[in-house]
């Protein structure tokens, strides 16, 4: 039995789904080499693990979300890494590029591995743009994944 209701609700989703996907793709493009060369100054900068320096790189709407205790936990937490050395190449989250469309300003993820003097890590990061500059939005670091057969 055919049901042409249904058949046009699959075309209509095949094409909005694609055409978020080719988007997100767009937008990658646009921000990637940005968001890697910010991510990298930004890390360094970050891994004084003082308040200030983290402040500086937060965006206003972070910054209006958490309090100087909250990110003095952070830093403390996050001392034990060292100084950042380098980074791997950023893998941009597709589904944060195709959610970038409904909103302002965009809100943009990134994961990579991340080398510290003391260890690795995973980070998780999320963009905003402030005045034409990236900011983040928040910032995550991980343990890496420990190899199953160690």
């Amino acid at each position: 039995m055919r049901n042409p209701l249904l058949n046009t609700f699959i075309i209509a989703s095949l094409v909005l789904f694609g055409g978020l996907y080719y988007y997100s793709g767009q937008v990658e493009d646009h921000y990637s080499d940005n968001a890697a060369r910010y991510l990298n100054a930004s890390l360094g900068s970050i891994s004084s693990w003082q308040v200030a320096d983290l402040k500086a790189q937060l965006s206003a709407e972070t910054l209006a979300k958490v309090d100087d205790e909250q990110l003095a936990k952070l830093c403390a937490d996050y001392a034990h890494l060292g100084q950042f050395q380098s980074m791997e190449q950023p893998l941009f989250s597709r589904l944060s590029g195709a959610l970038s469309l409904f909103s302002e300003p965009p809100k943009l993820s990134y994961s990579s591995n991340v080398h510290f003097e003391h260890g690795n890590a995973v980070m998780t990061a999320t963009l905003t743009l402030e005045q034409q500059r990236f900011k983040l939005y928040n910032l995550n670091l991980g343990k890496p994944e420990q190899n199953a057969t160690n």
